[in-house]
């Protein structure tokens, strides 16, 4: 169209008359048909043509199985595209109901070409479980600025079959790498076995009737996990069993486990035997005896390497710790049963109580208390005699 040769300025002096007469003679004639305008507002700037391409975020998954069991872990990898290709946060949430355990809500974002990957995994704590939609937001500086949703196809939550041992694992597989039994006080003992599983999660092992349980030093992910799993029974047990169903061979596995008392530690994480002094000085005397016999035999050789071992012995035997250790530990201090930030209580403190100091980990000090057991406090709430 030929109005398109004219700006806004010209516009205006269209009003003023001042420049018409600088145009050519057909282009005057069209401004002479223009009807005269009292619209002030400058249009251009304001206008958005809906037809210019806006940045979008589409999400879509990959096959999900569509039939779980009950306590399986379960994923679904999510893909979210957007044109936007600056630097933003994702925000993801899930409609559900209670009987679905979102397991990882923060999951961590891949790049990948032309959009981005994550693995969202539940777990169904029994068959009313209920996922209905993925939401995801893109924000930057914490104002949203994309979202999307995605709409969940139903899935069918199958229960397992159970026994009074049951585990609530459900795993391709589970292996026992190590089993520890020792002595917790005078009543009870502590058992620690190292489970290795495949596609589980082992957070969730537990056995109904045992008060004293849980899993420490959970290590990997859902696919590959290792994990300590401990529990406290009365000292004249002398077998555990447990089971769990595979999901592969769809069968319950069954575990029977013989409880013998050993020194042997199973990991860094159960160092739960108190350090015994009387090995310690027998050792000294040891020690002792032999730097004695080293000094007759020199006598009798006059060999200066047999002198040697003597004062050697000697020297070693006052390196020997012989010595107890003691601490107050501060009364309301709650003991844990092992060296690890989730570690269960099992004690507190009424008052200022004095402990025999056993051993120390990091932050951690190992501690007999007065009614025999024994446990890992922090160091602050710990002191010295």
């Amino acid at each position: 169209m030929t109005l398109n040769l004219f700006s806004e300025n010209e516009i205006h002096n269209f009003e003023e008359g001042n420049k018409i007469q600088n145009l050519a003679k057909e282009e005057q004639r069209i401004y002479q048909n223009i009807a005269p305008s009292d619209e002030q507002e400058d249009f251009e700037s304001n206008v958005e043509d809906p037809f210019i391409p806006q940045s979008s975020l589409v999400l879509s998954t990959q096959d999900y199985p569509h039939k779980v069991y009950v306590g399986e872990v379960f994923c679904i990898q999510l893909y979210a595209k957007t044109t936007e290709n600056t630097n933003f946060d994702f925000e993801l949430s899930v409609e559900k109901n209670k009987e679905l355990e979102f397991l990882n809500p923060n999951p961590k974002w891949k790049k990948l070409e032309d959009s981005y990957e994550t693995n969202l995994c539940f777990i169904a704590k029994n068959s009313n479980a209920n996922l209905e939609q993925i939401f995801v937001q893109l924000t930057r500086n914490k104002e949203m600025f994309q979202e999307a949703s995605l709409k969940i196809n139903p899935i069918q939550f199958e229960l397992t079959p159970t026994n009074k041992n049951f585990s609530h694992i459900v795993a391709s597989s589970l292996e026992i790498k190590k089993i520890k039994t020792s002595y917790f006080d005078d009543k009870n003992l502590i058992m620690m076995l190292e489970l290795n599983a495949t596609n589980a999660n082992l957070k969730g092992f537990y056995i109904d009737n045992i008060p004293k349980q849980g899993i420490e030093n959970f290590k990997g992910d859902f696919n590959v996990s290792n994990a300590f799993y401990y529990a406290i029974f009365p000292d004249y047990k002398n077998r555990f069993e447990f089971s769990y169903f595979n999901k592969d061979t769809k069968k319950l596995e069954n575990f029977n486990l013989e409880l013998k008392i050993s020194d042997d530690e199973i990991s860094t994480q159960s160092d739960l035997n108190p350090t015994n002094k009387d090995f310690n000085v027998y050792k000294q005397y040891g020690l002792w005896i032999l730097s004695f016999l080293f000094a007759i035999i020199f006598i009798f050789t006059r060999s200066f390497i047999v002198l040697f071992l003597a004062l050697i012995c000697f020297a070693l035997s006052f390196l020997v710790d012989t010595s107890t250790h003691s601490g107050i530990l501060k009364a309301g201090t709650k003991v844990k049963i092992l060296p690890t930030t989730p570690s269960t209580y099992f004690y507190t403190a009424n008052s200022n109580e004095e402990v025999e100091i056993l051993n120390q980990r990091e932050n951690y000090i190992k501690i007999l208390l007065e009614n025999g057991k024994i446990g890992w406090v922090n160091r602050e709430n710990l002191q010295k005699n």
